[in-house]
């Protein structure tokens, strides 16, 4: 189906009346993977804060993408105000792997300039955010508030896991490759949600990017440890 969305699927377990169980199951993987990979990165030993930050990625985006799954499954009981800890911590997880990846930009004195940019984008998203869920009628406009952070989920995949890695790759390390594969996966993702192409009830457009995301969370790992092998020989 092109252009409309299934009716949500619901279900019952545990004598309650869940919704999307498709959502809650794809999510709760994704948030479990995106953390085992955060905990996978604690070998490397390097304390630059490319590494840090990349870690803090992977455990916010895990607890956004796990809580998310739950705001989805409980919506007939928490409603709008379920998926506001996702809406939260999506942005915070973008804004770890900015720093990360700005932490290691080869002129050192633009590092500043670019953190601050970075900065100043969140609190532009959070501002817009916040504006929005104060100025609508949250329960008949529910997607709303989500606009600000797609748009900024995009920024953050074609400026940062794009561009950056791309020049990363010729200028420090060609396993930054890896990263700028990961973001191009996930590419489709904006179209699927953008022209609602749903396969089937249960696998709608929500699910395919959850797979996409599992992929490019996948790559991205790859990328950071690969990265961290040629590291203090190439840009500590």
């Amino acid at each position: 189906m092109i252009g409309q969305d299934f009716e949500k699927i619901s279900f019952e377990l545990f004598g309650l009346d869940l919704l999307e169980p498709m959502a809650l199951i794809t999510d709760s993987v994704l948030g479990l993977l995106s953390i085992y990979f955060a905990f996978r990165l604690r070998k490397i030993q390097s304390a630059h804060p490319f590494f840090i930050y990349w870690r803090w990625f992977f455990i916010i985006f895990g607890l956004a993408t796990f809580s998310g799954g739950l705001g989805h499954a409980l919506f007939n009981y928490w409603g709008v105000a379920g998926k506001f800890p996702s809406w939260i911590l999506a942005p915070i997880s973008l804004y770890a792997l900015e720093q990360g990846m700005v932490s290691v930009y080869p002129n050192k004195k633009k590092v500043s300039f670019l953190k601050s940019i970075s900065f100043w984008k969140y609190v532009v998203v959070v501002g817009i955010f916040v504006a929005i869920c104060v100025s609508i009628d949250l329960p008949a406009n529910e997607k709303k508030p989500f606009l600000p952070l797609a748009i900024n989920s995009a920024l953050s995949m074609v400026v940062v896991g794009g561009f950056m890695a791309y020049y990363y790759q010729k200028k420090l390390d060609k396993n930054y490759l890896f990263i700028l594969y990961g973001s191009l996966i996930l590419l489709p993702s904006a179209f699927i949600f953008l022209l609602k192409i749903n396969l089937h009830p249960w696998f709608n457009k929500e699910d395919a990017s959850h797979v996409l995301m599992m992929i490019t969370l996948f790559y991205y790992y790859l990328g950071v440890k690969k990265i961290s092998r040629n590291f203090k020989e190439s840009q500590d």
